[in-house]
């Protein structure tokens, strides 16, 4: 088998502990650090769901190789478990000294009667209520548990051994604030009252240990879809819910009777991974933990102001006629995407709005301007992908909303994803497009590094308004063709054969030639193999990879991940140097999937101004001896600088972004200056 590390999974596991390693980092705000845990906590659960059901799939159907795979991350992912215990006991401990304290239930018997009074009323008015016990018994079934929902294994010791499972309620806050200030996990405050849930058992002890399940969350989708998309993703996801164990978490103090009789009723075999734990699971509700202390915190930045669309309220349709517009959010505003929307819904002179939506926010805005654009009679076609994983359900009711004001719904070409982000407003006397790296989702767009061109390039609108009407005329099942772009490189039709083309050209310079790529994921063979032949013909390249990265390192390849406060979501490709570059950004990662399997789209910088941006920020990403890892051949996550100073990727392209807005504030206020005070100020500077 090739080297380990090059295989996806244990890349992913390789960035799962590069956000372990921002909890570890004493260089990051405490309340930052605990916000690392539950990030990693969650991707830990997502790749035992996916990943790892996969390797079990394929182990199923008699690829025995990947046994070796699946022993690799089961080690890995106990030896990372162990760094975040580690890691979240150390913060804890911080918090404490700074006067956030997590009290257990061991810790309220020493406290005053108003606390515990406090305590007793809220578990009996609002966490009673919600708990259903189930005992274990020989003759009943083992009771179907769900997917990532958290468990208490109860033993009752007395004359008879009692087992018992009792979820704990997914409805209610993970954290109890009392009236001291103190903090109480809803576990503890459960664990606290059990002998309120039990009582009417006869015993001498009791004692809840924690554990969770990870299912399969692969669904089972075939290319029939005669029911309907919709009816029949329904189907696929309540199958979802019963897939086979991938993992069992569990408090490692569990008793060894309670233990076997969960992997007997799970059926949890020798091939599935067990990760003895601490007493708390499904620690991603760090991300929700009560901020006290904000000062612990880093500070929110303000975004920078646009050079363009914060210098006006003249229409954006209006302001992108006149140039192209670059907004790369979080450090610019994502409110300008949704001003865009929302000045299209009313304007008079727009006929039409089309869409491809992959994810979107709960309460979306976005959502919201779409369906007061049909309202206002607006031409309104959005392309919902239902396969969006884990956002089905949620972008099933996005389309039953839209449908309600008159939109027109597609569901793109099954059973390919549409994952690219497009968006053409149609407006008498010209349209406009928009082209994203990213989701039209103003959450992730103060989370996500991601840019969107604005522009009004009939060639680009033409373009992108072959996409739009290829997927509605695939929804509706006719036979076309494929369409032709020469602007725009789209999967499946012209983003390979173009991306090995701009390789070989870059390979024929020679020293001369260059390559940059800014991925979430470099996993495919033939894009590899073409970029280690540039390479060889010695090319200078460098390549900023988020998550997974499946090369082995070459003299003339610098390799690296950037992980900080921002989660880095930019895809960007350049090729060459000076007036010869080629510059795209594109929601596409360099992977099979969405070469050939996806409909992507990467979308040309044309315009000078804003390839030097694009030229610059990229170049600040390669300076990055802060947060920057370099990917060599084990992936063991070393930084490419002291790990105590050094240039800071985010910081610094902030500050970039911030000196545009100055500058074009100078320019303003230079040409503001009446032509005879600049004819004095002339004279003056010659003298």
């Amino acid at each position: 088998m090739k080297n380990l590390h090059q295989i996806r999974e244990i890349s992913t596991l390789s960035f799962n502990e590069r956000v372990l390693q921002e909890a570890e980092d004493r260089r990051n705000p405490l309340m930052d650090r605990l916000k690392f845990l539950g990030i990693f906590s969650s991707n830990m659960d997502e790749m035992f769901k996916v990943r790892v059901a996969s390797i079990q799939r394929r182990i199923e159907l008699g690829k025995g190789s990947m046994r070796e795979v699946l022993e690799v991350i089961g080690h890995k992912a106990r030896e990372l478990d162990e760094r975040f215990r580690t890691a979240y006991a150390g913060i804890m401990s911080g918090l404490a000294e700074e006067g956030t304290r997590i009290l257990t239930e061991h810790d309220i018997s020493v406290q005053s009667l108003e606390v515990t009074s406090w305590l007793d009323e809220y578990f009996q008015k609002s966490v009673l209520p919600s708990l259903v016990p189930i005992i274990l018994t020989k003759n009943l079934k083992f009771p179907a548990l769900r997917d990532g929902a958290l468990y208490f294994g109860v033993v009752m010791w007395g004359k008879k051994k009692r087992f018992a499972i009792l979820e704990i309620p997914p409805n209610m806050p993970r954290f109890v604030e009392l009236p001291s200030g103190d903090i109480m996990y809803l576990d503890d405050v459960i664990r606290y009252c059990l002998n309120e849930i039990f009582y009417i058992f006869d015993y001498d002890q009791i004692e809840a240990f924690e554990f969770k399940i990870s299912r399969d969350a692969e669904l089972d989708m075939d290319n029939d879809f005669s029911e309907g998309h919709v009816k029949k993703m329904e189907r696929v996801l309540r199958q979802r819910k019963g897939g086979r164990p991938t993992r069992l978490v569990y408090d490692a103090a569990i008793p060894i009777g309670l233990r076997q009789v969960l992997l007997e009723g799970l059926k949890i075999s020798s091939e599935d991974t067990l990760i003895p734990g601490g007493r708390y699971h499904n620690m991603k509700d760090l991300m929700g933990f009560p901020n006290k202390r904000p000062d612990l915190s880093t500070p929110k930045a303000n975004p920078v102001p646009h050079p363009i669309l914060d210098r006006s309220r003249t229409p954006i349709i209006d302001l992108i006629k006149e140039q192209d517009l670059l907004v790369t959010y979080p450090y610019q505003s994502f409110d300008h995407v949704v001003r865009l929307l929302r000045e299209a819904a009313i304007d008079p002179k727009v006929t039409a709005i089309k869409l491809t939506m992959y994810r979107s926010a709960n309460n979306s805005q976005i959502v919201n301007a779409l369906c007061n654009g049909a309202r206002n009679g607006k031409a309104v076609t959005v392309n919902v992908e239902l396969q969006a994983r884990f956002d089905e359900e949620h972008n099933i009711e996005i389309a039953e909303r839209l449908q309600e004001v008159g939109a027109t719904v597609t569901y793109g070409v099954p059973p390919m994803k549409v994952h690219s982000k497009l968006l053409i407003i149609e407006r008498r006397g010209g349209s406009v497009a928009a082209f994203s790296t990213g989701n039209f989702n103003e959450t992730t767009g103060r989370l996500y590094v991601d840019s969107m061109l604005m522009t009004a390039s009939k060639k680009m609108v033409k373009e992108a308004d072959q996409i739009l009407e290829y997927l509605v005329e695939a929804s509706q099942m006719r036979t076309i063709q494929s369409p032709k772009f020469k602007l725009l490189l789209v999967s499946p039709f012209n983003s390979r054969a173009t991306i090995s083309k701009l390789i070989d050209r870059e390979t024929a310079k020679g020293d001369e030639g260059y390559i940059f790529l800014k991925v979430n994921h470099l996993t495919d063979i033939s894009i590899i193999k073409k970029l280690v032949e540039a390479s060889d013909a010695v090319v200078k390249m460098d390549l900023v990879v988020r998550t997974t990265f499946a090369m082995r390192p070459h003299v003339n390849i610098r390799a690296i991940s950037i992980l900080d406060c921002y989660l880095e979501h930019q895809r960007v490709y350049i090729f060459g140097t000076g007036e010869d570059r080629r510059i795209y950004m594109s929601s596409a990662d360099l992977m099979e999937r969405n070469l050939d399997w996806r409909i992507e789209v990467a979308f040309p910088i044309l315009d000078p101004s804003l390839q030097q941006q694009v030229t610059e920020m990229m170049a600040i990403q390669v300076s990055d001896t802060y947060k920057a890892r370099i990917l060599d051949e084990t992936q063991a996550n070393h930084y490419v600088g002291s790990e105590t100073s050094g240039q800071r990727a985010q910081v610094e392209s902030y500050n970039y972004l911030m000196r545009l807005w100055e500058t074009a504030n100078m320019v303003e206020a230079v040409e503001a200056i009446p032509a005879e005070e600049k004819k004095d100020d002339e004279v003056l500077a010659d003298a």
